[in-house]
């Protein structure tokens, strides 16, 4: 069997140039603004109105099914549509452009939209997650400062690249977990590859932000995924077994 990936999720981070005072009073609109997908009661959280406190969630909405959920702070939002059973990006994403671009419509109306961040999390089941990811590692720290059997292992790496207008960082970060995958097993245990690609913080782009930089900004960065060359590093030879 191939060792295929699994869409966890996808995210578009929204970052408000200007704080909103109450994401709570946001709600109803919202849903309405999304076609009424939020058909649970949202979850409010009492959080104080400080500075450093901006990006924590005040509001958490989501679907009976779990499939769209969104978080809402007063410095941003950040908008999820998550796979099912063995579905990839592809699967999912006419449905999150569609999606993405009432979300951001809705936002752009209550605040001037300065960052995103395009976020995808994949899942590959593995029974040998440290090895494995292990190899992306540089052999010679591995032995020389390394002995002994690998017991964990964790990757990130960031790089800055531009897309479009848009100077971005392009965060990788390859590590162990356990997914229940709706179809197919519960708690299964294997590698969560994530990819994020956001744009820089010292940067406002304010003032040419609009959904359809949006739209060119997320089908950039997909074709930066390289999902299929990050799995030859981690299983080579042994992608099919």
């Amino acid at each position: 069997m191939e060792k295929e990936e699994i869409i966890l999720n996808t995210q578009l981070a929204l970052f408000f140039d200007t704080s909103i005072s109450r994401p709570d009073e946001l709600t109803q609109l919202f849903n309405k603004a999304m076609g009424g997908i939020f058909n649970q009661i949202p979850v409010v959280m009492p959080v104080p109105d400080k500075k450093e406190l901006l990006n924590i969630p005040i509001v958490h909405m989501t679907s009976n099914n779990n499939i769209y959920s969104c978080d809402i702070a007063r410095g941003r939002a950040d908008f999820f549509v998550a796979g099912e059973g063995r579905q990839k990006f592809s699967d999912i994403k006419n449905d999150f452009l569609e999606k993405m671009e009432k979300y951001y419509i809705f936002f752009a109306s209550k605040a001037k939209i300065k960052r995103v961040g395009f976020v995808t999390r994949f899942f590959i089941k593995d029974e040998n997650q440290a090895e494995n990811i292990a190899k992306l590692l540089n052999e010679e720290f591995r032995k020389i400062i390394h002995s002994g059997k690998i017991h964990q292992s964790f990757v990130r790496y960031v790089s800055r690249t531009e897309i479009d207008v848009f100077e971005i960082n392009n965060y990788t970060s390859v590590e162990k977990t356990f997914a229940t995958i709706s179809s197919i097993g519960s708690h299964m245990c294997g590698i969560m590859i994530t990819r994020d690609f956001n744009t820089i913080p010292e940067k406002n782009y304010k003032n040419i932000l609009n959904k359809e930089k949006i739209k060119y900004f997320i089908e950039e960065s997909e074709k930066k995924f390289n999902l299929e060359d990050l799995k030859k590093i981690l299983w080579g030879e042994r992608i099919k077994a």
